[in-house]
């Protein structure tokens, strides 16, 4: 298998599923609809759906000025109207999880929009029926989280669930605010160690991080889930209009890895050489505090100036 330090490259037969653009395009479709069901169903233990609705992906802004949010995806249970937003990101984000819950408002907002269009006339708001059906956010991300406590971490180290519950007791307080993360980056295992992988959610995760490095699909991950999303990733699949609008998404977003790391190096750069140009500011306060002569201290300028 060929290894490389850019951990995005294309090096099997897969697509990358890491990106927002990616996963959207690849699996986010009506037609692999069962595959999505079965991702959140393994994400929320005890959830079953009967079938997915997908919504529009972009969202108005919470005021006019604002800027329309697009979600990466957003689905509907057909049956119990409970939603799912899924959300996948790579390079860590200021206060991510807080930015979960604004992402969260959006359909509540949505939910009680159509409560005041249906309301009666002259109904009184005070009067509305508030009661909200279940959103569920599900976040997988490529870095970890900071935690506290280790026993916030639950199957194997890799997920993180919260809620909203009384800070005594755990009781809660509403059943409509749920959040998932996913965290890829805690998996101990390499891309040559699919066979450590024991749960489904290894496998999963395994897949989610490694799968467009893989030449074929392990051995050892038997499973209605996995094979479905191995199919799904094959890019000999394709139609030749979604193996271009995938390649296009994966420069594109390559691109912007590469055009970071250049800003790092750069910035790096450039604070290194401040950090040199104070060190002699100080050596030469040192020096014309001791009284050396100004000649002296001259030369020694003009010396560690030209290295």
């Amino acid at each position: 298998m060929a290894n490389s330090s850019n951990p995005f490259d294309q090096a099997g037969k897969y697509a990358c599923i890491l990106f927002d653009k990616t996963f959207k395009s690849t699996l986010c479709r009506p037609e692999h609809e069962d595959l999505l069901r079965g991702i959140f169903e393994l994400l929320l233990p005890g959830k079953k759906i009967s079938r997915l609705k997908f919504g529009p992906t972009e969202q108005s802004g919470l005021v006019v000025q604002e800027k329309k949010v697009i979600f990466d995806t957003i689905c509907t249970d057909a049956e119990t109207g409970e939603e799912f937003i899924v959300e996948l990101q790579v390079a860590e984000k200021h206060s991510y999880r807080d930015r979960m819950i604004c992402y969260a408002t959006y359909p509540i907002r949505e939910q009680l929009a159509l409560k005041l269009k249906d309301r009666k006339p002259l109904e009184s708001i005070d009067r509305m029926d508030y009661s909200l059906r279940p959103v569920y956010v599900i976040s997988m991300v490529y870095f970890p989280f900071h935690h506290d406590d280790a026993a916030a971490l639950e199957d194997n180290g890799l997920i993180s669930r919260y809620s909203v519950r009384n800070d005594l007791n755990g009781e809660p307080m509403t059943e409509a605010l749920h959040f998932v993360f996913l965290e890829l980056d805690r998996l101990p295992y390499g891309e040559e160690e699919s066979s450590r992988c024991k749960s489904l959610l290894e496998m999963f995760t395994f897949s989610l991080k490694y799968i467009h490095r893989l030449k074929e699909q392990p051995a050892n991950f038997k499973d209605p889930l996995l094979d479905k999303l191995f199919t799904a990733t094959e890019l000999a699949s394709m139609t030749v209009t979604e193996r271009e609008n995938y390649e296009h998404e994966m420069r594109t977003e390559l691109d912007i890895i590469a055009e970071r790391q250049f800003a790092v190096e750069q910035g790096e750069a450039r604070g290194e050489a401040r950090g040199r140009k104070l060190e002699r500011a100080e050596m030469i306060t040192e020096l014309q505090q001791l009284g050396v002569s100004s000649d002296i201290i001259d030369q020694l300028k003009h010396r560690s100036e030209g290295n």
